[in-house]
């Protein structure tokens, strides 16, 4: 037994390896990490699910093997990326495709045509004689100031006129009220009236509209409350002369349910001419003035939709006297689907109605986008615009002396795609940029023609036979040819879904990755090490005895403390 003097040494030196000591990371701890990581490697490729990767490792291979199994999976993947890109590439460029609807849409859904009607005969001639007061002017004769005033009004709304002839004035404010003064009276022009197979006032159907060709009769258009933002408009005369509201319908939801057919704007529920609208038109032979109306006389027409001001000029249907004009009306309806919606306009190519603006509708259609940036474009240019155009209440209409400006402002716009406008010009012009409605509305039209012979009509059955003595009419009717038509729908071409599916595909075919496979990969190199990591913490984590080294003639004691060996 050892001397009670002498301190207790119980396997002191191989306790002292024991005690835990501050060291820098070493070379070999490096080397620790660098094997732990490679063998992560060769676990993941071992196990993997991807084709080619277990070929990378194994002590059965060489190395030429592996390099070959290397370039092979090096050559996919750069396969699969360049397909990938195109496929992403088609998926931003085009995701949306028109086809067509998948079942017919019954004519009872969407609204019968507005229909726009102007005499080409825009005053009577006792009030002006348009052909006489230019022979004066032209010759030298005397000419009333009235006369004049009310002259250069007409020259306006004229088809052909030789108006360089004649002092131009820069601005004329008081044409639009010159106009109406004018124009013939409502019931000298609309003889008879026909609407769903009911002889009906046409009072009660027609109401006046401002067009480029001058004072027109509209039938089944929007009232201005409902198109115009009338706190942005001119309050001198009024544009649109409709008062009906449309709360019932809009071009987004159609109709509302159960509302039938007295809702505004009208609509039919069958085609044919019983249930659409027939008019006859009357022409005074002595009001006729061929030089105002380019020798042509009689009236024009245009079929659009309610929501839209009507432009005369763009296009038109000539109604020639003593014929009888049949409009038999396709629909075309464009819709877009709700998934189709996400995108960008310049991707879909249309807009919704919340996502553009304009200053003076509140309806937005191409239409009447393409007409409020001409005004803008020509008040930029000429400092006024057309009496036709939306302006503000401190915008001036151009007079003759302005004709020349607006008619190269508008063939500027028309011409902006080609590239021929200087920069600042096509700055503005940018920012028109009139695309589609995303659901809007428009009338394919078959037109035939034929003689009306009607004196022999008024003769025989004895009708208006005194009012008709020195006129000439014609007629014209308008109606549905088909009771469905088939629509067209915007729809998602390439949607996140199928850039999914297309991806799988191509990684699937070259690789076989699937979507377990990414998850595998996850697990190897994130939560397989760190569980690896955790269980070596729990395994050497004790307590062990801890001895002081013996040192001569020095003081000891045995303490107990935590040892955490380094994970490395």
């Amino acid at each position: 037994m050892a001397p009670a003097s002498i301190p207790i040494r119980l396997y002191s030196d191989r306790a002292a390896k024991f005690v835990r000591q501050s060291r820098p990371i070493t070379e070999r701890k490096l080397r620790r990490t660098r094997n732990a990581g490679l063998n992560i490697f060769r676990d993941y490729c071992g196990n993997s699910s991807i084709h080619g990767f277990k070929y990378f490792v194994g002590n059965g291979r060489t190395r030429a093997e592996k390099v070959f199994w290397i370039a092979m999976c090096v050559l996919s993947i750069y396969g699969c990326a360049s397909l990938i890109e195109t496929v992403y590439d088609k998926w931003t460029r085009s995701p949306v495709v028109v086809t067509f609807a998948e079942k017919p849409t019954p004519v009872h859904d969407i609204p019968f045509p507005a229909v726009t009607i102007c005499p080409v005969t825009k005053v009577k001639s006792k009030v002006l004689n348009f052909t006489t007061i230019y022979q004066h002017l032209v010759h030298g004769g005397n000419v009333t100031d009235e006369d004049y005033d009310r002259f250069l009004a007409m020259i306006q709304v004229c088809d052909f006129s030789f108006n360089k002839y004649l002092v131009k004035q820069q601005f004329d404010d008081n044409l639009v009220h010159l106009l109406q003064e004018m124009a013939p009276p409502f019931e000298e022009l609309f003889l008879m009236c026909i609407w769903r197979g009911k002889y009906v006032n046409c009072s009660d159907l027609f109401e006046p509209t401002l067009t480029e060709r001058g004072i027109c009769y509209t039938f089944n258009g929007l009232g201005a409350d409902d198109i115009l933002r009338k706190e942005e408009y001119h309050q001198d005369f009024e544009h649109l002369g409709e008062k009906r509201s449309s709360e019932n319908w809009s071009m987004e939801h159609g109709y509302r349910p159960n509302i039938g057919l007295k809702a505004y704007p009208r609509r039919v529920a069958s085609p044919g001419s019983t249930a659409g609208l027939f008019v006859g038109l009357k022409s005074e032979l002595s009001d006729m003035d061929y030089l105002c109306g380019n020798s042509f006389q009689g009236y024009q027409s245009q079929l659009h939709t309610p929501n839209q001001c009507p432009q005369i000029s763009n296009q038109n249907i000539r109604i020639p006297m003593n014929q009888a004009l049949t409009v038999s009306v396709d629909p075309l309806q464009i819709t877009t689907s709700e998934n189709v919606m996400s995108y960008s306009p310049e991707k879909r190519l249309c807009y919704y109605p919340h996502e553009r603006y304009l200053r003076f509708f509140r309806l937005y259609t191409k239409g009447n986008c393409e007409l409020e940036c001409l005004s803008n474009f020509t008040l930029h240019m000429c400092g006024c615009v057309l009496f036709s155009m939306p302006r503000a209440a401190n915008v001036h209409i151009c007079g003759l002396a302005k004709l020349a400006c607006c008619e190269e402002a508008e063939s500027i716009l028309q011409e902006q795609g080609l590239g021929s406008v200087d920069n600042s010009t096509k700055m503005l012009l940018q920012s028109c940029n009139c695309l589609p409605a995303c659901i809007f509305l428009k009338y394919k039209t078959e037109i035939s023609q034929s003689h009306f012979d009607w004196r022999r009509l008024t003769d025989t059955i004895h009708i208006c036979e005194k009012e008709l003595n020195n006129s000439e009419l014609s007629s014209l009717a308008v109606y549905y040819k088909e009771v469905q038509f088939i629509s067209i729908k915007r729809n998602q071409l390439f949607g996140l879904n199928d850039f999914i599916a297309n991806c799988g595909g191509i990684l699937g075919l070259f690789m076989g990755v699937s979507l377990l496979s990414i998850v595998e990969m996850l697990y190897f190199f994130t939560m397989k090490p760190l569980i690896n990591y955790c269980m070596r913490r729990s395994r050497n984590s004790s307590k062990i005895a801890t001895v002081e080294p013996y040192v001569p003639g020095g003081t000891y004691s045995i303490t107990f403390n935590k040892f955490i060996r380094d994970a490395a």
